[in-house]
Formats: C-alpha cells, structure tokens, sequence
C-alpha cells in the first residue's frame, strides 16, 4: 500500500518528509516562503501552504533569493525561499553572492535532484554554492526535515550568511523520520565564533589612546553597528570627544538630527562634508568594511590613522578589492561591547571636548550647495533627478521602508533622501550589482506590510525584474516604485560620454514604463516636469504605484564628478 494510500485508509496525513519540512518552516513564523514551483520543490509548496505559510511564486528563482534577503531586513527573522534543483538553483547565482556580501542571514530550500538520478539537471550543487559564497548543508536520507531545517537557520544566523538546504526531490515525497529527542542540532560548520570579552578590551585599549590623542576624530557606523546598543554609545562617544559622526551608505540616517552628523563618508559625502573627512586624523570604523565607496580608494583619508573594528575572525570575510592598500588597522571586538569599554575608558582619560568642527546641519540643506554649483540645462521632458528625489523625499510617510538600487540612479537617491523620521533605510547593492531594488524590495514589503515600502530605481536595473511586478500585485505588497528613467544604462553612458567614447551605445530606451506597469496590475504615472507633487502623493497612497520620473542625462551624480574616484564608480555597497 502506497503512502497516500495509507493516509486515505487512516484518515490521516502521512508525515512525508514535505509535509515534515513545511511543518517546521511554520513553526519558525515565516509567514511568506519566496519560490517558483519546479517538480523538484512542488510537493514541498503544495505543504506549506497546507500550513498556513503564504507561498510567493516568483517569476524568475533570483528574485526568491533577493526577496527573502529583503524579508529579513524588515520582518526581523530569517527569510526562507525554495528552487528545483539544477538550473532552479543556478539561477539564484547573483542574489546568492549579494546576502553573502551583505552578510544577510537566510535559507534556501533548494531541491536535489532524486536519487539515482543521471539526466541533464545533475551538478554538484554543493559546489556551485560555495562558489556563491553560501554554505551548503544537504539533509541526508533517514534524517529528520525538523532537525535539517533547525540547523540550516542556527547556521546562517551564526555565520550570518545564506545556507542553501539541499533536500533531495525522493526526499520529499518519502515517510520522513521523526526529530531527534534529548540534543539539539549538530555545531555549524565554519564557524567563526564571536569576539570575546577580552577582545573587547583590547580593541578598547587601543582605541582609547588614539581616541584621547587625536585632535580631529571621526566616528564612522556601518550596518554591523547598527543593532543594539552601539548607535547610542557612538553618539554618547563623539559627545564626550567632539568627534565628527558619519555612515557608510547602509547605515544611513542613524544618526539623523545629532549636531554632529556629517551624513554619508565617501564618494557619496555631501561637498560640506567631504572637506571636514579629509582634514580627519583619526577615522574609527564599527561594523564598517572601510573600502573603495567609503575611503574613496583611500584619498578621503590620505591624513587620517584608519582604525576598523569588527566582529569577523581574520579571514572570514569574502574577498573583495582592497580600498586602502593594506593601510588600515583592523582590531577584533564586538561593536556593542567594545564601544561600552571604550566610552568608559575615555572618560577616565580626558575630560569633555568641545567640536573641533561647527555643526554643519541637516544633509538635505548641505545638498543645496551642489545644487547651485552644478546646475547643467535640462532637455525638454526631463527633470533633474536630485530635485526630483528631493521632492519626493519631501512627501513620504514617516514611518516609509527606502530601498534604493544601485548604478548612477544610486548616487541620487542617496544623497537626496532623507530617511524618515521613524522609518528604515535600506541599499539592495551588495555587490556592484544592478536589478535587485525592486525584487529585495517586494520582500521588504512583505516583512513589513504596516508600512509603505518605497523604492528607487534606475530604468535598465528595472526592466531586468519587470515581471515581478506581477508577483508584488498577488502578493498584495504595499509598494511604490520611482524609476528614474534616463532611457540609458546610466553609469556606462557617464563613463563613455566622459571620455569621449561613443556614450551612445549605452542608450537603450525602455518601452512606455506607465502602461507596462499598468498592464502588470500597478498604478502607473509619468514625471516629466518639475512640481509633480500630486503624482507623487498619489503613488504614495496604499497599494502598488510605478511612477517612470523621466531624468536628463546630462545631470552626473555627484560621485561621478569626483576626479580621484576610479572609473567613476563609488563600487557598490559596503557595510
């Protein structure tokens, strides 16, 4: 007698090893899995939805990868997403790097092919994710989904990076055995483990001396200092110091209304800003990677003594670029912990500073320089894209979720943005990537449905994940999308143009971006002129908006003007 058989027989559900899965993905809260159904996984979407999780079907298996990365962000708990087997997984190749990159905790279900199985589909998947910078954790034949599943989410959480759950297609469909009773689940692999405490005081010491030596310090966040305790203790240090405050583009906005805020350090820096960080003379970095977008390859602070602490063991970061030539110095500490030793021992050493520097006041009015030092003509139908995001920025709800892309568009909504007063912010980059703003954002959305979700993104990076408007209108996702529309691959077209290359090959127009996105089930609107404030509060107003912002090319975002900046490039996100 088959299994299904049986349970018919019973008037029971035979526990399979997809109904055992689904079970246990429940029981996490997950409320949305991101997947696309391929018969690898299809039994395993058919139980969770049989569990009271939604299941997302996706239109391409990236933009699962993206919008679970999204979903962690905002929801506050692991994003879990699933792909077939063979090309299932590979497509998932550049949203798998970008968590990794980002270190963003998440797992995917990814299907195996049967067993025994000798078609076109098998690879070595394992392989294939390593290369993607995940860790690869297959659940093996007689064992638990339950215990699988409890391992695969306690690794990425620790390593915080992707774990791809291999989970072999027969698997699935099989009696599954029963959770392990009396042990938890097996230690991670890779494990790094955390800064102890005496990391902490070393990291403390050390900091203490140069901080109470140095004459014009600046304190920089990036996202790994961004929870617990250590935006306060950092605002608490730079009081006592007179530091100066700044973030890495990730980070933006946290430490918004403090007088000692100079916004985003690097490339992406206001004018005001850049000359206060180049007379540093001590940079001190928390959870920062420091490198080319942040240093601007290290000119920013060509002066400065450069310190980053971070939580990482040596070695456990991906490779990346160098940004400073070697000439930084890193030390080992938990950002929370460290700065609590630090801020007590700097007391002890000195007393209250007054600023080295005059309070420069809110980014959005240090923008205003730029403005009126670079105001280039306009083509008729077109808009200056900083003015046009200010605008915008003006309008949003203050409890709104920002999700900016990457690519020339980047540089404009990151400067022009104001994060909002009780809202989040948020950079879908990761790796140099365009195209993964509007599929991370669908996920953001769906972690947060009490708020708008709102996105920036340029017109090539959109129209590679157009389709998924479709998955944000059946999921009911609470979002608008501002593409800023240079009918160009725009930091291509800026480069070529520059050097008098032929800038023309880099224009490729999108077709008429307000009907295709009426046609996929969102609101849809045109801005082709200045003073479209009512187009814009209507996007706002709930449920899914397109509104395709029509931008002159020959406005280049300010890091694009920079002469040091290589190539133009301000090299993707960096923590």
């Amino acid at each position: 007698m088959s299994n299904t058989d049986l349970a018919t027989a019973t008037g029971t559900r035979a526990r399979t090893g997809a109904t055992a899965l689904a079970d246990a993905v429940a029981r996490t809260g997950c409320t949305h899995v991101f997947a696309l159904m391929g018969d690898g996984n299809m039994h395993l979407l058919l139980a969770l939805e049989e569990h009271g999780v939604g299941v997302v079907e996706v239109r391409h298996e990236s933009a699962a990868v993206a919008m679970a990365e999204g979903y962690t962000w905002s929801a506050g708990r692991t994003g879990i997403c699933s792909v077939t087997h063979g090309p299932g997984l590979t497509h998932v190749a550049t949203s798998l790097v970008v968590a990794a990159r980002n270190r963003t905790a998440l797992v995917v279900i990814a299907a195996e092919t049967p067993t025994g199985y000798q078609g076109a589909q098998a690879f070595d998947q394992a392989s294939f994710a390593a290369s993607c910078e995940a860790v690869y954790r297959p659940m093996g034949p007689g064992e638990a989904p339950e215990d699988a599943l409890a391992e695969a989410l306690a690794v990425a959480r620790d390593v915080s990076r992707p774990v791809v759950l291999g989970v072999a297609a027969d698997l699935l469909t099989s009696p599954a055995a029963g959770p392990r009773t009396g042990r938890g689940p097996a230690a991670p692999p890779h494990r790094a483990g955390s800064p102890s405490a005496e990391d902490d005081a070393v990291a403390a010491d050390r900091l203490a001396r140069l901080l109470t030596d140095a004459q014009r310090p600046v304190l920089i966040a990036g996202r790994g200092a961004a929870g617990s305790h250590a935006p306060d203790l950092l605002r608490t240090l730079a009081d006592h110091l007179g530091a100066g405050l700044a973030t890495t583009l990730p980070a933006k906005g946290m430490f918004d209304g403090h007088p000692l805020d100079l916004g985003i350090a690097g490339g992406l820096a206001h004018p005001a800003a850049e000359r206060l960080l180049g007379s540093a003379d001590l940079v001190v970095a928390f959870g920062a990677a420091m490198g080319r977008s942040t240093t601007q390859s290290r000119h920013l602070f060509a002066g400065a003594h450069v310190v980053k602490v971070v939580d990482e063991a040596p070695g456990a970061q991906p490779t990346r670029p160098p940004g400073d030539g070697g000439r930084t110095e890193t030390l080992r500490g938990d950002a929370t912990g460290t700065l609590r030793r630090t801020v007590s021992l700097t007391r002890a050493l000195t007393g209250s500073r007054r600023p080295w520097f005059s309070p420069l006041g809110p980014s959005a009015d240090c923008w205003q320089e730029d403005l009126r030092d670079f105001a280039p003509p306009l083509p008729d139908g077109t808009v200056d894209p900083r003015r046009a995001v200010a605008e915008i920025s003006e309008r949003l709800p203050e409890d709104a979720v920002v999700v900016i892309s990457n690519g020339h568009c980047s540089g404009f909504a990151a400067a022009f943005v104001t994060v909002p007063a009780r809202g989040r912010f948020f950079a879908a980059q990761g790796f140099g990537s365009i195209g993964q703003a509007l599929t991370t954002a669908i996920g953001v959305a769906l972690g947060a449905p009490d708020r708008k979700t709102v996105v920036f993104e340029g017109d090539a990076a959109f129209m590679m994940h157009v389709q998924e408007l479709d998955t944000a209108a059946r999921a009911g996702a609470d979002l608008t999308v501002f593409v800023l529309n240079d009918q160009a691959l725009g930091t291509e077209y800026q480069r070529l143009h520059r050097d008098g290359d032929n800038a023309g090959a880099a224009v490729v127009p999108s077709p008429g971006l307000a009907p295709l996105a009426t046609a996929f089930g969102a609101r849809s609107a045109t801005v082709d002129a200045a003073g479209a404030g009512g187009a814009v509060e209507e996007a706002l107003r709930p449920g899914l908006a397109v509104v395709d912002v029509r931008t002159a090319r020959s406005v280049l975002s300010r890091h694009m003007r920079l002469p040091h900046t290589p190539n133009g490039r301000n090299g993707g996100t960096e923590r």
